[in-house]
């Protein structure tokens, strides 16, 4: 008995630290505390946040293979609800609430879908509670069991006769009276994934300390301008915080900026000449009227950009300095100091003030900026996933 108890202690201790490693890891974009967010921006919170704990949907354009809908049997809490399953961070979790009937996992496409592959993966200390589980189908209103696993690893890959369906569901029928614990459940048909978001668009930290992720709609990817062809490509970093528990301050030009993942530098602006006043009225009146082709004076001002491979590209803007060891070709790890938030290329820049202070971030994924396409809400709620660290 002694024994036992020892190891459900321990258990309890894990739980408790991945508690506070999630609360602190997600404070830099935690929208929890309403010191600054105006009317608007708290619609906007609720919409990116309305996804139940049990049950939502994903819907991310070209960022998700398909749109989809999913539930679950029962959800502990928000922190971890079943949106975590989707996301590819193995860092994030779903916890069923203890009942006396089995969990489950459902997705629903909707339509018809082609699948061969299913994938389950679950905290290291956790799959060993668990029995077994089944992948099922559900065939006119009922479920049937196309596949059993009765030994349970961390990571379990599944390869099966090709499938076409719009549903499918894993129960756990050996998992009552338990907080079942799972980290992604992924479809796959061959290597595409049909029900999350791909690896890649996740596991980035923040680029300011502690930093303000805002949800209103013009700080936004896609939000109209009348420059720059009409879109804007990023999002607009203005607010920090000493911790995560105090209240938000502005943005100053001794902010540190840091690398949101590891990389390559691919673009550093060493050589960057500010605009005078006169200049920077010339510039907006010209891509106020006239179709941008080539930006030769850049309204971004002062840039880093980083190559993090798999097509992710990421960009920081109005830097009012570099650091020493930032060089093109050089390789800078998750965190590392970049520069210093500024207002270069801005109208405060030019006539020698600190009007318009903040770091303009753009991920540029495939050629494209990350945002293209979505909603304010959907836009906002992917940034949620980028900005997770495993």
């Amino acid at each position: 008995m002694k024994a036992r108890s020892t190891k459900l202690d321990s258990r309890y201790f894990v739980l408790l630290n991945i508690l506070l490693c999630f609360l602190f890891l997600n404070g830099s974009n935690s929208q929890a505390e309403r010191n600054l967010p105006s009317t608007d921006e708290k619609s906007l919170i609720f919409n990116a946040r309305e996804v139940d704990e049990r049950k939502g949907s994903i819907d991310f354009g070209n960022y998700t293979r398909t749109p989809f809908q999913y539930e679950v049997s029962s959800s502990m809490s928000g922190m971890f609800g079943a949106f975590h399953l989707f996301d590819s961070n193995p860092s994030t979790l779903w916890m069923s609430e203890k009942t006396k009937l089995p969990p489950w996992i459902l997705v629903d496409f909707k339509e018809k879908r082609l699948m061969n592959r299913v994938d389950l993966s679950f905290p290291a200390w956790s799959y060993k509670d668990i029995k077994n589980y089944e992948i099922q189908v559900n065939v006119w209103g009922t479920w049937k069991t196309i596949f059993t696993n009765n030994k349970v690893n961390k990571d379990n890959s599944h390869s099966l006769p090709g499938m076409d369906a719009s549903m499918v569901r894993v129960l756990f029928p050996k998992s009552t009276n338990i907080h079942l614990t799972v980290s992604d459940f992924k479809i796959f048909l061959e290597n595409s994934l049909l029900n999350g978001i791909p690896e890649e668009l996740t596991g980035h930290s923040f680029p300011i300390l502690n930093g303000h992720l805002p949800s209103e709609s013009h700080a936004l990817p896609g939000a109209p301008r009348s420059y720059r062809n009409g879109y804007h490509k990023g999002v607009d970093i203005l607010y920090t915080r000493q911790s995560p528990s105090s209240e938000f301050i502005p943005l100053t030009q001794e902010t540190e900026v840091l690398a949101t993942a590891k990389g390559k530098i691919i673009r550093a602006d060493w050589n960057y000449l500010p605009m005078n006043l006169e200049e920077f009225e010339k510039q907006k009146e010209l891509t106020n009227t006239k179709m941008l082709t080539y930006v030769d004076r850049d309204f971004g001002g002062r840039q880093i950009w980083i190559d993090h491979g798999n097509d992710v590209i990421t960009s920081y803007n109005h830097l009012s300095s570099i650091d020493s060891k930032i060089k093109v070709g050089a390789t800078v790890k998750q965190g590392q100091i970049l520069g210093r938030v500024g207002n270069s290329g801005l109208k405060g820049e030019a006539e020698g003030s600190e009007e318009g202070i903040h770091l303009h971030f753009e991920i540029w994924y495939k050629g494209e900026f990350l945002g293209k396409g979505l909603k304010a809400s959907q836009s906002y709620q992917l940034l949620s996933i980028f900005f997770k660290t495993y």
